[in-house]
């Protein structure tokens, strides 16, 4: 019965790629699943675009298609904008950026430097309003697959593309804000507002008590290598990138770990926060750093007090 189980479980999760080891290993999978998280973005998603209409959601693939079909016919228009998501490629030890930008500025981003360079941007770069366009589904199962606890996602590419039909699994990097701002910063952004749900410390008498359960353990090691990487990447950007202003919205503090999504006990307060609370205190917290300063000043003042909130940030 256990190797009936094990080959069960092996069929269950195999892909199309060969894979290397002892045959038990097949059967041992990942601690965690990303399916019901990708899941409920589409979800987000097809209320967003089926309005009141009492529709069948169709597969992720074919509504990722409907949305990028949306964006580039009104990419411009109020509540229209460029998208660029960013994953990383396990076999080809990069990462991979999935983009629509402006037609004016598409060709640049792609192509981009001597020959070898563009060669470098054919293999990292995917345009989702031509040849890529059927590949946002990927992009999004890839950025929500966490490494190591999670199985990454498998992306078979086109015949016709740099990678001629390979199948690569793709998952999450938390260190990949860097290269965001990096191609954000070439794309002539000028504000970016990086989101992010790890505090950080500032100083001594903040420690919590560490967790003992397996998915605190693991939350608590991305939690805080995210909060290396905001802090980095709004390093990097106010160091290398001078027209680049960033805005870090984040909790001072956040008992709620990365996999807690029924929200955690916080010990400060002696309470359990849910975690709409948190998703509160985040509206919260953009609210006073962007509506306030510019709707609760008068008109002289708006452009002194929005500059002071551009030196503190």
């Amino acid at each position: 019965m256990a190797a009936l189980a094990v080959a069960s479980s092996a069929a269950l999760t195999a892909d199309h790629r060969r894979q290397r080891g002892p045959f038990w290993w097949r059967g041992v999978g990942s601690p965690l699943s990303s399916r019901e998280a990708v899941a409920h973005c589409w979800r987000a998603m097809w209320d967003l675009l089926r309005g009141a209409a009492a529709l069948r959601e169709p597969p992720p693939a074919e509504l990722a298609r409907r949305y990028v079909d949306l964006l580039v016919d009104n990419l411009g228009q109020p509540g229209f904008r460029e998208l660029l998501v960013a994953v990383h490629d396990l076999d080809a030890h990069r990462d991979l950026v999935f983009a629509l930008v402006e037609e004016s500025r598409r060709r640049n981003m792609i192509r981009r430097g001597s020959t070898v360079a563009a060669d470098a941007r054919r293999a990292e770069v995917l345009d989702l309003s031509g040849s890529a366009r059927g590949d946002l589904a990927d992009a999004m199962a890839a950025s929500l697959s966490v490494p190591i606890v999670t199985d990454p996602h498998t992306m078979t590419f086109a015949p016709d593309a740099y990678w001629r039909g390979e199948t690569h699994r793709l998952c999450d990097r938390p260190g990949s804000l860097t290269r965001i701002l990096e191609e954000l910063a070439d794309l002539g952004v000028e504000q970016a507002v990086i989101v992010s749900a790890s505090p950080e410390l500032l100083g001594p008498h903040a420690l919590a008590a560490g967790r003992l359960d397996g998915k605190g353990r693991v939350g608590e090691y991305l939690q805080s290598a995210e909060a290396a990487a905001v802090r980095d990447a709004a390093r990097l950007a106010a160091a290398r990138v001078p027209g680049l202003s960033t805005f870090t919205i984040r909790p001072g503090h956040n008992p709620i770990g990365p996999f807690d999504f029924g929200g955690e006990y916080d010990d400060r307060s002696d309470r359990r926060q849910p975690l709409t609370e948190l998703m509160s205190l985040g509206y919260e917290d953009a609210y006073h750093q962007f509506i306030e300063p510019v709707v609760g000043a008068s008109g002289e003042r708006v452009g002194g007090k929005t500059e002071n909130r551009k030196r503190k940030t």
